[in-house]
């Protein structure tokens, strides 16, 4: 008897997606199916999941996993009058989908019996049900924004649009879906029409290197030049929504002098205007005390850095979603300061996983830094900070069960 056939989808790869991707695989394999992958790089998902499948022993489930097929990114649509461009998008977007799904199914002689996108977001799935119909297949999928559950009637941030789960999970071919914000699950089940909703683990990459190995050189480098001031770590896709700006006005501030700050990762510079990128370099290449690494580092990286560091910055603005450097932290037990109002302050509060600051506001910030580098404030948090708990709940064990729920 043939394994039912799972179709795994995502078209971008940076930063979380790959790992999400990678896991999402191995589970619903395990749980018995037969996955086509479906991506923009199958030759990076090769790799790391002869390296899932190595590390957990699991090298047999290789045989439910198909070869990955090659998913490009569709190109911005030029179609006149513009106002039909998002449709268009879909209809390329999906319909080629449709096509390429109904091709295996021909090619192999079996059937999808559901295809899961590993990550849905509003800008790509805004005409989704207008086209859904060409596209033909039972789905279900990852909703990553939280934002019309936490911050209502808001565009999405360096768009034009607004949330819209309403016109994505109120599908008939929709059969389940799962969200990362455990505020989302009651209001996406009224959406959705008491289809199943599952709260999925925002879990992380925890692989901490030795610190004579070469992905543990950043760190090493940082603790050179930090000469035994303490450090102040934001690290990420940085744009305005990772508080950069509020992040580059705290450096400037006289009482910050003899602390150091990292700032690591790849800046959206397009999203923050030249102005703003003249007057950032210029405020990172005078002051004296902070290190700013301008380019994509790997889970090991920041796991390193995450380890010699005394503060973990996340005093986000305008995000209200779920983020995996609360994980990070909680399995480096690390404190971390975030911005009060959206998903992460709750989730900081209840599991005591450092400080909450009003969002934007500098005077705040530092005065949060300078209460968090206070003698014993670290050995009292960790005394009553419920680490182990938070590691928990955003477990890759969790996934088997979620899963479960969402093909069953």
């Amino acid at each position: 008897m043939n394994k039912r056939v799972i179709a795994l989808v995502d078209w971008y790869w940076g930063g979380h997606h790959a790992d999400y991707f990678v896991n999402y695989a191995v589970t619903i394999a395990k749980g018995g199916y037969r996955v086509l992958p479906l991506c923009s790089d199958p030759g990076d998902f090769t790799r790391r999941l002869a390296v899932v499948l190595s590390e957990n022993d699991n090298v047999n489930l290789a045989t439910s996993i198909t070869e990955p097929l090659k998913l490009d990114h569709p190109r911005p649509s030029k179609i006149r009058p513009a106002r039909y461009r998002g449709l268009h998008k879909a209809w390329h977007r999906f319909g080629k989908l449709g096509k390429r799904l109904r091709k295996w199914e021909s090619s192999e002689g079996e059937k999808i019996e559901n295809v899961f996108f590993s990550c849905i977001y509003d800008q790509d799935f805004e005409y989704f049900r207008k086209v859904e119909k060409i596209f033909g297949f039972p789905w279900s999928g990852l909703y990553l924004n939280s934002r019309s559950f936490r911050i209502h009637g808001t565009r999405m941030p360096y768009t034009t649009v607004m949330p819209c789960p309403e016109k994505i999970f109120s599908s008939e071919l929709m059969r389940s879906a799962a969200v990362l914000d455990e505020g989302a699950v009651a209001p996406m089940g009224k959406i959705a029409g008491g289809k199943p909703i599952v709260l999925m683990p925002d879990f992380t990459n925890a692989y901490l290197p030795n610190p004579r190995d070469e992905e543990s050189g950043l760190a090493n480098k940082i603790l050179n030049f930090a000469q035994g001031r303490p450090v102040i770590s934001l690290m990420g896709h940085l744009k305005s929504t990772k508080g950069i700006e509020e992040f580059t006005a705290a450096i400037q501030h006289e009482s910050m002098r003899d602390v150091f700050f990292f700032l690591g990762g790849e800046v959206t510079w397009s999203e923050l205007g030249e102005s703003l990128r003249i007057e950032m370099n210029k405020v990172w290449g005078n002051a004296g005390n902070v290190f700013a690494h301008l380019c994509s580092l790997t889970d090991a990286q920041i796991n390193a850095v995450m380890s010699i560091s005394d503060v973990i910055y996340a005093a986000y603005r305008d995000f209200p979603n779920s983020s995996n450097i609360l994980t990070k932290t909680a399995f480096l037990k690390k404190p971390i300061m975030v911005s009060d109002g959206y998903v992460m302050a709750e989730r900081v509060r209840e599991y005591e996983l450092g400080e909450v600051v009003t969002e934007g506001n500098v005077d705040k910030i530092v005065e949060t830094i300078n209460s968090m580098l206070v003698d014993g404030y670290a050995d009292e948090l960790n005394a009553r900070a419920r680490w182990e708990d938070y590691q928990a709940v955003h477990s890759r064990d969790r996934l088997p069960k979620c899963f479960e729920q969402l093909l069953s």
